[in-house]
């Protein structure tokens, strides 16, 4: 009997089926059907708690007025410190990202126009 092949746990890209979700009619008939194939598929992929608001912002580090990052008030970050902030921050906008795009991909241009530019996952998924 042959070892199992590694599972691959890469975001597929918006194209794929595991994304395929019907839009979002104009008038939100299809909202119930619409919100569990959404659910599940953000779910899936490991994005649920973007959507649910439970993934807080990470801080971004802020420097003092010498310029120097610091990761509590006075209190002078260490470059690993610095380093695991920006890997959290990035990682956070990356996902988050993934999750405006992907309810970007199934709402109408009209309703993306009244959502805006600068929501996070969790507060555009409130909104629609």
């Amino acid at each position: 009997m042959s070892p199992a092949a590694p599972m691959d746990y890469s975001m597929p890209s918006s194209s794929s089926s595991l994304f395929n979700i019907p839009q979002l009619a104009e008038d939100g008939s299809n909202w119930v059907t619409y919100k569990h194939r959404m659910t599940i598929a953000l779910n899936a992929h490991g994005l649920g708690e973007y959507v649910d608001g439970t993934v807080l912002i990470p801080t971004r580090y802020v420097a003092d007025s010498a310029g120097i990052l610091e990761s509590a008030p006075g209190k002078p970050a260490t470059a690993d410190e610095i380093k695991e902030n920006r890997k959290e921050v990035n990682e956070y906008t990356q996902k988050d990202s993934l999750v405006q795009q992907h309810i970007f991909s199934t709402i109408t241009d009209r309703l993306m126009l009244q959502l805006g530019s600068t929501l996070t996952g969790a507060t555009m998924w409130a909104q629609v």
